[in-house]
């Protein structure tokens, strides 16, 4: 039975997106692709509470929550999708129960497992775009040769403490790989390191805002590394090039093929 209080009145798409549409360079044919677009969220943390947000407000048509945690006090300083009364209950279903009040007609799939090797090629195929809000280098590796194989955008992210970085990959060069070589060491996480609250809400909704800018056909520049540093009130752009020895998008076409046959 839907919770939902059904005396509210429905949002139309027009009054949904009127804002959006005086953008400059924004067409309003091109709007349907949002309505059309299949997303998918890799986990449903503080980034993918806030992406989620933007992209149910911003009219998007359907999206994939992928976690298979559930809600803990501990995440209610900056998972603002759950309230206490969600304490001990899937984080896709109280995020699907929350965003369905933001917009009705968004179709939701709610997957509560945990992305693997295994199981992540059918989790994540038939998706125009996948939103990155993982907590292992791993897997982040595994989505990133995945995405270059399968020429999927993926925009990564991650913030701990009071940084963060935001790095889309257009499925091609440069990727994910070319960024950081190499996943060895030490992994920071919140729970030892801690997090600015909001600092995730903001990278969220950057995500999301790069999300639409691309579904929408707004032309973006591949290979920006997007980094913050609220602590010292710093951030900043860096444009990265290639890397023609990367293993994952800078191999031979014979190699790539390789690589796709792996996944």
């Amino acid at each position: 039975m839907s919770r939902l209080n059904d005396t509210v009145p429905l949002i139309t798409d027009k009054e949904r997106v009127r804002r959006l549409v005086a953008l400059p360079g924004v067409r309003t044919e091109r709007l349907a692709r949002l309505r059309s677009a299949r997303v998918a969220i890799v986990g449903v943390g503080g980034l993918g509470n806030a992406a989620a947000q933007y992209l149910a407000a911003q009219g998007m048509g359907h999206l994939t929550l992928i976690d298979g945690d559930t809600v803990d006090r501990g995440n209610l300083g900056r998972q603002i999708l759950f309230g206490p009364e969600d304490v001990g209950h899937l984080k896709v279903e109280a995020a699907a129960h929350s965003l369905h009040r933001l917009a009705p007609d968004l179709q939701i799939r709610s997957v509560p497992l945990f992305l693997t090797e295994e199981n992540g090629p059918s989790l994540v195929d038939s998706h125009d775009l996948i939103l990155d809000g993982l907590d292992t280098a791993p897997m982040r590796q595994w989505l990133n040769r995945w995405a270059i194989a399968h020429k999927v955008p993926v925009i990564f992210a991650g913030a701990v403490g009071y940084e963060a970085q935001v790095f889309p990959v257009y499925g091609q060069a440069p990727c994910l790989s070319c960024l950081w070589p190499s996943f060895e060491g030490p992994e920071l996480d919140c729970a030892t390191s801690g997090i600015l609250g909001p600092l995730v809400g903001m990278v969220g909704a950057l995500q999301a805002a790069l999300a639409i800018k691309h579904l929408i056909g707004l032309e973006e520049r591949a290979g920006i590394l997007w980094t913050f540093d609220l602590f010292q009130a710093r951030a900043r752009t860096i444009a990265l090039t290639p890397n023609p020895q990367c293993p994952v998008c800078g191999v031979s076409r014979e190699k790539v093929r390789d690589v796709e046959r792996s996944l």
